[in-house]
């Protein structure tokens, strides 16, 4: 049990599955030794982790579960339990894995036991899972109950994770500001717990850059982490928005060429590549993408998924004329973000809607384009309110100012902005944060474009509602 307990710690402190791998073999042999059941369970449990084979690891874990139900070790069965909702969610029995997870999180934060590690793993479990199929209202829930364990027993590797984890699904649903603080957060924490939690914070982050309309920041973050599925899509978005098309469609393309595509990443990667191939006009290979038979039985499970595909194929059938496809697939995938609350997605679409209509409909065309560009605005997505902003020129409209949104403020200029807003000259806003006041200077005028307003009063009023709000 001590090689299991080590085994344990170097993967949910240090991210450090070598380390693991050897005491997990320690951990085997002894066992062998020793004939005892409940270690034998226990690393069980661990080699369905480690299987490559999904179908294996599944064996392994439901074996684990077993053995702990027969021994009546419930940490085992916690955990045990976890890791099969986590792997229920990844091959698309979504509500059977969440209800699983939700089963291992209370009975590890109810009261935790002997190995505290349990509750890391089930956390992190539950997290992943609804990273992957966008459960804002779990993860925050979730996420809750985890900071109260965390304040009573300290755990940086859970809170980097969780922090990592939870800033992507923040991301996802355009709470862009909070995203950013937990993001920080993560990194700041990562620092002595391995790559894993750093990368996830570094690529969600790259994300949200991409989003902001931020192409250059987004791709040296991905730089400073390491490769994913995710960060593959995130690059190529960030490279075509630097007009950089041929770059972008290799890296989509080179990453498709690895994925299984019966993986949960493969459908997201896919859209993608095919809305890519749309814009380069090669339809021909935008739909052999799209009729794949594996994103037929696979995507479904996994909403966010199952939107972008819709989208994607919206596009193609308005690429062929048929507008009647088009708006059915558009209408879709707005309802589908809509539900979720990806903001980002769904405000994208719309714009799509409103290109659609615009020769057929004019005034459900300005409806879609003012509804997009409205919501872009609130998130603080620049790039893509300026692309609805000169859609409603091109039909005639004059655009409608939308609310400022700290959300386009990078971390330094919110710390400026509070002390604006709390009265300072720019010398001693220098001397608070220890710049130099040409910086301050740039900030503060940086801050003013940002929000577009003339004065420091009214940012310091903006700021005085927007405090009083949260």
């Amino acid at each position: 049990m001590v090689a299991v307990h080590l085994c344990i710690w170097h993967l949910t402190n240090f991210d450090n599955a070598s380390a693991g791998h050897g005491w997990l073999a320690r951990a085997r042999e002894a066992a062998e030794r020793s004939n005892n059941l409940t270690v034998g369970g226990w690393v069980t449990l661990l080699s369905g982790y480690f299987a490559d084979d999904r179908s294996e690891g599944l064996r392994l874990l439901e074996a684990a579960a077993t053995t702990a139900a027969l021994q009546e070790d419930l940490d085992l069965a916690t955990m045990a339990t976890a890791d099969l909702g986590l792997s229920h969610v990844i091959a698309g029995d979504v509500g059977r894995g969440m209800a699983m997870l939700d089963e291992a999180m209370a009975a590890t934060l109810a009261e935790p036991r002997g190995m505290l590690e349990v509750v890391v793993w089930a956390s992190c479990d539950m997290l992943a899972a609804c990273s992957l199929v966008d459960d804002l209202q779990r993860a925050t829930e979730w996420c809750r109950a985890a900071d109260r364990f965390m304040e009573t027993y300290g755990c940086p590797f859970l809170q980097a994770r969780c922090r990592a984890h939870y800033g992507r699904v923040l991301v996802a649903a355009g709470r862009w500001t909070e995203a950013e603080q937990e993001l920080e957060r993560a990194l700041a924490m990562a620092a002595d717990t391995g790559r894993g939690p750093r990368t996830e914070a570094l690529t969600a982050l790259a994300d949200l850059r991409q989003r902001q309309g931020r192409p250059d920041e987004s791709l040296q973050l991905l730089d400073a982490a390491d490769g994913t599925a995710s960060g593959a899509a995130i690059r190529a978005a960030s490279l075509l928005d630097l007009g950089r098309a041929d770059d972008a469609r290799a890296a989509l393309r080179s990453e498709l060429a690895v994925q299984p595509a019966e993986g949960p990443d493969y459908p997201l990667l896919a859209a993608a590549m095919a809305e890519m191939e749309l814009a380069a006009g090669r339809l021909e290979d935008a739909s052999a993408l799209l009729l794949h038979d594996h994103l037929a039985r696979n995507a479904p499970s996994y909403p966010r998924s199952a939107g972008l595909l819709a989208r994607a194929s919206g596009l193609l059938a308005a690429a062929q004329d048929n507008t009647e496809s088009a708006r059915n697939h558009l209408g879709f995938a707005l309802d589908v973000f809509t539900r979720l609350e990806l903001a980002y997605e769904a405000a994208c679409t719309e714009l799509h809607l409103a290109v659609l209509l615009r020769t057929s409909d004019v005034d459900a065309a300005i409806g879609r384009a003012h509804a997009a560009h409205r919501r872009l605005e609130a998130i603080g997505a620049r790039q893509k309110a300026s692309e609805a902003s000169a859609l409603l020129r091109a039909l005639g409209v004059t655009p409608r100012p939308g609310r400022p949104s700290a959300d386009a403020l990078s971390a330094r200029e919110r710390d400026v902005l509070e002390l604006v807003a709390a009265g300072l000259s720019n010398p001693a806003i220098a001397e608070r944060l220890f710049l130099s006041r040409r910086t301050v200077g740039h900030h503060v005028s940086s801050i003013l474009r940002k929000l577009n307003m003339s004065s420091r009063a009214e940012a310091a009023a903006f700021h005085a509602r927007r405090s009083s709000h949260q």
